[in-house]
């Protein structure tokens, strides 16, 4: 089912020069999609095509995703080569800082890039997708997008904003054809704790243990594209941390409980 669904697809992939993103080109590749690349790195980008298959007939293009601008301009160059069938959102960045230390500006910085940013591209991609009632849009959240932890507060506010508005989006386009889709990952191995703000916008430059025995992302990427395949809404990919979304909903006291005794024992960050 994935090799058909996929085949010839041209499917744009955001945040695509690393960890989770430039497995889901490795994968999409495999299955016989035509990935468009973009990141902010063009040498980080062309690792990535060289290790997809085919990779002659994949397209890099860098991109900053806050800049609206710039957005624009890329859309209208990728649509003149052929719609996007399938959107990724993978592009962001996380945080690791208390709310009393963190500056307001890295606040404002998370929701640009995780939220505004993401929005800002569906909107644009999505009518096209609408007028063929075809097309999936899909958005890399977390499991921080149902469940707040600690050091993670406006890296949670940013995801879980994004599930309003894409819970409201799926309910006003689901019956015109364009499939809306969510992932949650919970912790993966990939630099993403390396490369999120500390509470003064700098880089925090450490790796989570969490982190560093998380799901392999290749293995989540396997995931993603089974579910993007299947049309799921909204996927929980990871490993005992997911049971974090499941306890919130039934249990609240008892994850605020656990949450605040991991603060305690990790005061650090």
């Amino acid at each position: 089912m994935k090799e058909s669904y996929f085949k010839n697809k041209r499917v744009w992939i955001t945040g695509a020069s690393s960890g989770i993103g430039r497995e889901l080109a490795i994968e999409v590749s495999k299955l016989g999609g035509i990935c468009i690349l973009s990141a902010r790195s063009e040498d980080k980008l062309q690792e990535t095509k060289d290790l997809t298959q085919n990779a002659n007939q994949h397209l890099i293009y860098p991109l900053d995703v806050t800049n609206d601008q710039a957005v624009e301009d890329a859309y209208e160059s990728l649509i003149k080569e052929g719609p996007i069938d399938i959107l990724i959102n993978n592009a962001g960045v996380s945080q690791r800082s208390t709310t009393e230390s963190t500056d307001m500006a890295v606040y404002r910085s998370l929701m640009e890039v995780n939220y505004f940013a993401v929005v800002k591209l569906t909107k644009i991609v999505m009518p096209d997708m609408l007028k063929r009632k075809s097309g999936s849009i899909v958005t890399i959240s977390s499991i921080a997008g149902k469940v707040g932890p600690p050091y993670r507060s406006g890296y949670a506010a940013s995801k879980h904003a994004l599930h309003g508005f894409f819970d409201s989006l799926r309910a006003e386009v689901s019956h015109r054809g364009l499939h809306i889709m969510i992932v949650c990952p919970g912790y993966i191995n990939t630099p993403i704790a390396i490369n999120a703000m500390n509470g003064q916008g700098g880089k925090y430059n450490k790796r989570d243990k969490e982190n560093a025995e998380g799901l392999d992302p290749n293995d989540l990427a396997k995931r993603i594209v089974n579910a993007i395949a299947k049309k799921k809404n909204e996927v929980y990919f990871g490993k005992f941390e997911v049971n974090a979304v499941r306890l919130k909903r039934f249990w609240p006291g008892l994850l605020t409980k656990m949450l605040s005794r991991k603060f305690l024992k990790d005061p650090k960050k």
